[in-house]
């Protein structure tokens, strides 16, 4: 039936919203002691030629009002059984509703209009008949009479209800019934008559000579050729100046005992951008409306806090509703009888001053009498006032007239009108918060024995069910994609009590059968929340998996013992003196069916060693208790646990002896900030490590089984002193490091560098040899960037040596003035300016010239552009040696040649070296420039 399919890594965003929360640790244990949200279910499914908008069931036969088509299915596995077209329409302004305009197909101002199914609904006061309102032909309707032999039948005989109304009446429309922008349609048998209700969002864009009216009451005409209304008050409007301004966007309908309700989103007032969700209620026999009211419903969270008031977040627009009647359970929560209907609502949170939602939901459950009561409460001019969208800020009725009433019956009068509640009946979120970063799109509830069930969907095609209690925080025990398309507000819950009882879910142009009684339970991948589900699901624990009793073949069925399970423990050795805590990660630790968490009787062993249970730290998917030490190295122990109801054990844990075997650098400033290195063996063993030195800690870096880094801290005075190190119980001296004096750079030299690089600066100071990671750094405003090299010490403490990295690659405009500073170990030196140049252009030659000063033999090299300070940066090598002398002017560079060169009777090539690259500080110089050979 069923097969497991992964999906994308988005919809695991349920899954880190509904799972329970944990401490941050054992997460992956968690999640794969949670139900799979990731399974895919084959179920029975029907995809349309385009979007559905409506749904209804009749006689074994499932209804689809789509764009431009309506369906017909058989319920049992889905399968299309009829088919019938009702769009694209041709709309032409001289054409009435029910006429035929293909003939004006070519004639200036027609239009073909896709229908939108608006209204679906089934009718058998008359006839079996279904009335379909589509977007078309000003919102009228048809009726398809269903024959009682083939109820499937939707096309032998449709008949468009509309009829030309005489000139008195030429200004009213009552066959126009529905609004293209969103309506909401009540049927209704009363009193031998069949009653239409609706709630029409409406703009300025209809035309007055079919006007579509806010809330309406008609009657189907005996003829069933279209509607009539019974008085002029049996509508209202919302008055022509505020029909663009104000939408009224109307969501749900529905009946209970005397009453028609209408539940709608709306904003706050006239003026206000802000939107709120409001309940409509007016008597079922009142023609006139003149019963009507209105009151705002909100949805709250609240989170009750010691010394504080409590917040609370209001859910303002309902998504989506249904009322049915409450399971016992759910009943004795709320103070509702089992034969009372319940409004349940999902509702989201807003954007600021609109009226889109955020991924933010909640569900709440209104008693219907509790609406009732709250409308017939004695009300005065502080909690209620009229309805200035339907009358105008400035009608009598706002001013002159005391805005008591009489609201508990329906005995109505017609001098009475119609009034706005202020006052919002709230109720509390029945899940607590559990849906706050998901958006809900649909509800429908069903009974199963005393608990109620609520089928809920989401704007990503998500399904899900859950069991419906204001005690606990139950999480859904179905969830699953179910399509990428939103989950319709549309559901239908068929045979409830029935154990074939199912659900009818529509997504985009699919609709799914959904069974009530659960997919299966494979989705349950541990023992404690198989057993968890609800009993209708009848899931129990198969040897390693969650089955029903006829799918546990080989192995013992249960629904009341869970063995724990290990995943994973961390960390997996700790030192000899012990004090190590042990974080054990699994599933159902302490996990008793119908009663709260308790590991009291759960022991923990390593070994034959007790390890002592933390009981505040532990849950049923993580266990913490503390290891105790040993007398000598264990490898491999096993780790058992026993809870009196099964034992389990894990096998890789380990008593260890760390040890250092060598520090490095054994000196540093003391600032501090060297990087230390500790080498040795189980040094990542236990919980925590601390490394020391002279009573200060030594910040770590990083830490493996044999390498600890740490950054030294600072101390007061340059002496010698012990590094100790601290892993839980376990104390160990190592080593000493010994502090120097400060390193400090006064100046370098050159001050100059060619752009390609290469030039070795050298840094004067004092204490340089205290360091021992030396690095320049060449920071270039203009390009945004910094630039590293390596450098090393000298012959003594005063010089350190770096060579300049290229710049060439930025193309700036040259001469360049950067800023070079020393990375001395933790130690920043202060800037010096260090100025790029352009490289000098040296003429090639045959024959060098060589000019005997004294005992000196200088080569001049002749060449353009070139700077004395740049050149000074021993870049001129003659036979890979630096000149001894080098004398400089603009046109010439003099040499003064090593004499154990010349020496050596054989040809020496004269080169100019410039840094190739500036990122690789290892790099050697890279660009070679040969000018000759000197023999």
């Amino acid at each position: 039936m069923k097969a497991p399919t992964v999906l994308t890594p988005g919809i695991l965003v349920l899954l880190i919203t509904l799972v329970r929360k944990s401490d941050g640790e054992c997460k992956e244990a968690l999640v794969k002691s949670e139900m799979n949200v990731n399974m895919k279910y084959q179920l029975p499914n029907f995809t349309a030629e385009t979007p559905i908008q409506n749904v209804v069931l009749h006689k074994h036969h499932i209804y689809l009002g789509a764009i431009n088509y309506m369906y017909v299915l058989n319920d049992k596995d889905l399968q299309k059984v009829a088919e019938y077209k009702t769009g694209p329409m041709l709309e032409h302004p001289d054409c009435f509703p029910c006429q035929d305009c293909s003939h004006r197909a070519n004639v200036s101002g027609g239009v073909w209009k896709d229908n939108i199914n608006m209204a679906l609904l089934v009718d058998t006061y008359y006839d079996d008949q279904l009335i379909s309102c589509g977007s078309v032909r000003r919102g009228t309707c048809q009726r398809h009479v269903l024959p009682a032999y083939n109820t499937a039948d939707i096309q032998s005989e449709v008949h468009c209800m509309y009829s030309p109304q005489t000139d008195e009446e030429s200004s009213q429309c009552p066959d126009c019934v529905v609004s293209a922008l969103g309506t909401k349609v009540l049927i209704s048998e009363k009193r031998r008559f069949v009653n239409f209700f609706v709630g029409n969002t409406i703009n300025s864009s209809y035309p007055p000579d079919y006007s579509l009216h806010s809330i309406s009451v008609r009657r189907l005409k005996e003829t069933q050729d279209g509607f009539k209304f019974l008085t002029d008050q049996s509508y209202i409007d919302v008055l022509p100046e505020f029909r663009d301004s104000y939408p009224i966007k109307y969501v749900h309908a529905f009946e209970s005992n005397h009453f028609i309700y209408f539940l709608t989103v709306q904003r706050e007032t006239l003026s206000a951008q802000s939107c709120h969700t409001r309940i409509i209620r007016f008597c079922s026999v009142d023609s006139g409306l003149h019963s009507y009211m209105e009151m705002p419903l909100e949805c709250i969270l609240t989170e009750k806090r010691r010394k504080r008031s409590p917040r609370e977040e209001v859910f303002n627009i309902l998504q989506a509703a249904y009322v049915s009647k409450p399971g016992a359970h759910l009943a004795r929560q709320i103070g509702a009888n089992l034969n009372d209907d319940i409004l349940y609502g999902v509702f989201a949170q807003s954007k600021p001053d609109s009226a889109e939602p955020m991924n933010r939901s909640a569900v709440c459950a209104f008693p219907i009498k509790y609406v009732n009561e709250f409308f017939n409460r004695i009300v005065n001019k502080n909690n209620v006032r009229c309805l200035q969208h339907f009358y105008g800020p400035n009608h009598e009725h706002c001013f002159n007239r005391t805005l008591l009433r009489n609201s508990s019956g329906c005995e109505v009068h017609s001098d009475e009108y119609r009034t706005e509640f202020t006052t919002a009946l709230q109720r509390v979120d029945l899940f607590m918060g559990q849906f706050n970063q998901v958006l809900l799109t649909s509800i429908s509830t069903f009974i199963k024995g005393e608990l109620t069930i609520a089928n809920l969907g989401t704007s990503e095609g998500r399904f899900m069910q859950v069991v419906v209690s204001r005690s606990g925080s139950s999480t859904p025990h179905v969830n699953f994609r179910l399509d990428t398309h939103p989950v319709s507000p549309e559901m239908i819950v068929e045979h409830p009590l029935d154990q074939n009882g199912y659900t009818l879910v529509v997504t985009g142009k699919r609709i799914t059968k959904i069974p009530l009684n659960g997919l299966g339970c494979e989705h349950f991948q541990s023992c404690s929340q198989c057993l968890s589900a609800p009993p209708f699901v009848q899931c129990g624990w198969c040897h390693d998996k969650c089955a029903r009793l006829e799918e546990c073949a080989n192995g013992t069925w249960t629904q009341e013992l869970c063995h724990p399970t290990i995943y994973e423990v961390f960390p997996t050795s700790a030192p000899l003196e012990g004090g190590t805590t042990l974080t054990i990660c699994g599933w159902d630790f302490g996990f008793r069916k119908n009663s709260k968490f308790d590991v009291k009787k759960t022991r923990i062993l390593l070994g034959n060693e007790s390890c002592t249970l933390t009981l505040s730290e532990s849950t049923t998917n993580m266990l913490k208790c503390t290891v105790g030490p040993a007398m000598n190295e264990h490898f491999n122990m096993s780790i058992t646990i026993s809870n009196g109801r099964g034992t389990v054990q894990y096998s890789t844990f380990s008593y260890v002896d760390p040890i250092i075997t060598s520090i490095s650098p054994s000196y540093g400033p003391k600032t501090g900030g060297t990087l230390l290195t500790l080498t040795g063996k189980y040094l990542n063993s236990g919980n925590s490590r601390h490394v020391s030195i002279g009573g200060k800690t030594c910040t770590l870096k990083s830490v493996s089984d044999s390498i600890l880094e740490c950054y030294t801290p600072a101390q007061n005075s340059p002496t010698e002193f012990p590094v100790k190190l601290k892993i839980d119980l376990a104390n160990k001296v190592i080593d000493s490091f010994s502090y120097q004096e400060d390193p400090i750079v006064y100046e370098i030299r050159p001050t100059k560098s060619f752009i390609s690089g290469g030039s070795t600066i050298t840094g004067v100071g004092k204490n340089l040899n205290s360091v021992s990671v030396l690095r320049m750094v060449i920071s270039v405003r203009e390009a945004g960037r910094n630039f590293t090299v390596a450098c090393h010490h000298r012959s003594n403490s005063e010089i350190i040596c770096c060579t300049t990295p290229s710049l060439q690659q930025l193309n700036l405009q040259l001469p360049l003035k950067t800023k070079a500073f020393f990375m001395l170990d933790g130690i920043h030196s202060k800037y010096f300016d260090l100025i790029y140049v352009h490289n000098p252009i040296f003429k090639h030659f045959e024959k060098p010239v060589m000019i005997s000063i004294g005992n000196g033999n200088i080569l001049e090299i002749k060449g353009n552009d070139i700077d004395p300070e740049a050149v000074r940066g021993e870049v001129l090598k003659v036979g890979n040696k630096s000149c001894e002398t080098i004398y400089l002017n603009s046109e010439a560079v003099l040499c003064t040649v090593p004499n154990d060169l010349l020496k050596l009777n054989s040809e020496l090539n004269i080169e100019v070296g410039f840094l190739h690259s500036s990122h690789d500080v290892n790099k050697d110089a890279g660009v070679i420039m040969s000018l000759a050979s000197l023999k």
